[in-house]
């Protein structure tokens, strides 16, 4: 069959016009903002900054707790530290960034997230005196009532910004030289208390302009060269219960002017002493405010200086009793932390293996693991 050059045009002329035909009947795209997984009190909320090579560019990893799938993850910037707010509605991030990304011009910032898009809702811009280190609880945290939020400086002189949580605006910076880590009072919004050097705590209160009206140091609370404590506290609601590095419970009352404390109490028996058992990790600490149970990370062979040394067991403490319940395995956990409900989940985080590891919190049985490298490193954990 002979094909003229004119029918050829006209076969062309027919395919063109039938896929643009073909494309006139694609839907239009819209833009959209997703949910994520709806919150059922098992999600993570876990820093990623390790190793130190991606400290400057870190990220806080978002995962179901119940099968390890990665629900997102926002920027966690330059040793950020972070909060999840009362409300669970906003993930509260301190950070910094740099014009060059590891140099160049630095900005501090509050930033605020919207936990159920993850998208950035608002920020507070703050002056270069943040504090800059391994992420801790106790370096930015809301007060009662949600007021207020304060954060740790250091210049390397110590000092503590007090942020308007309603207008995100900063009020004050607060001196507190030779005292660090903060523990708002769980019954005023303008009082915090800090640990110091000596061993003391300071308690603050301030107004509503954030300006200091008074300050009170307690007692000597805990010997810093025989009983230093771990600077992350649990709160029960009403105290903060610290372990020592020796293995000593101090359960310290922020509520008034001055810090008080109960006796303190150690978690080892004899043979654990002889065994030189000791705390260990970074947030090695976890309370379940629905069971009364805390939970240790524990290790062997212990001497001074291997306070960050990895968890070879977790211990079930009953604080009424002052006596440990239940002890079991440990993968290596670095961090943990507890979920709210009557029969509480535990889990960990092995910093070194980038993994998770989750455990009956009655029976400390292990439930799972997720796969290593799941994460690069694994810092602070929040169960929310």
């Amino acid at each position: 069959m002979r094909i003229t050059k004119v029918s050829a045009a006209l076969t062309a002329i027919a395919l063109v016009a039938g896929a643009a035909s073909a494309f006139a009947e694609l839907q239009i795209e819209h833009a959209t903002v997703a949910t994520i997984k709806p919150d059922n009190g098992h999600r993570l909320y876990i820093a990623d900054m390790f190793p130190p090579a991606h400290a400057v560019d870190s990220k806080i990893r978002i995962i179901d707790g119940d099968d390890f799938s990665v629900l997102g993850q926002v920027t966690n910037g330059s040793f950020g530290n972070f909060a999840i707010s009362a409300d669970r509605k906003q993930i509260i991030d301190a950070t910094s960034f740099f014009s060059r990304g590891d140099h160049g011009v630095r900005t501090d910032v509050v930033e605020y997230y919207d936990t159920s898009t993850l998208n950035p809702t608002s920020e507070t811009i703050l002056p270069g005196k943040r504090a800059m280190t391994i992420g801790y609880p106790v370096f930015l945290v809301e007060t009662f009532g949600s007021k207020y939020l304060l954060l740790q400086n250091a210049t390397p002189a110590s000092s503590i910004s007090v942020i308007d949580f309603t207008t995100k605006t900063v009020l004050s910076e607060i001196p507190t030289a030779g005292c660090f880590g903060i523990y708002a009072s769980p019954t005023t919004a303008g009082r915090f208390s800090t640990l110091c050097g000596d061993g003391a705590a300071v308690t603050v209160n301030f107004d509503e302009k954030g300006a200091e009206t008074s300050r009170k140091r307690s007692e000597k609370l805990f010997d810093p060269d025989t009983d230093a404590l771990f600077i992350a506290g649990v709160s029960t609601g009403a105290k903060t219960i610290f372990v020592s590095f020796p293995g000593n419970v101090h359960i310290i009352d922020f509520s008034g002017e001055t810090a008080s404390q109960e006796a303190p109490w150690s978690l080892l028996s004899a043979k654990d002493k002889a065994g030189n058992w000791r705390p260990g990790g970074y947030g090695n600490i976890a309370y379940s405010q629905d069971t009364k149970q805390l939970y240790v990370g524990m290790h062997p062979n212990g001497e001074e200086g291997s306070h960050k040394t990895p968890a070879a067991e977790i211990w079930k403490v009953d604080i009424a009793k002052k006596t440990v319940a239940l002890r079991a395995k440990s993968d290596g956990a670095t961090y943990m932390q507890v979920s709210k409900e009557a029969h509480p989940l535990l889990f960990t985080v092995n910093g070194r293996l980038g993994s998770i590891t989750k455990y009956d919190g009655d029976t400390l049985k292990a439930l799972g693991s997720s796969k290593k490298d799941l994460l690069e490193g694994g810092g602070p954990i929040w169960v929310e």
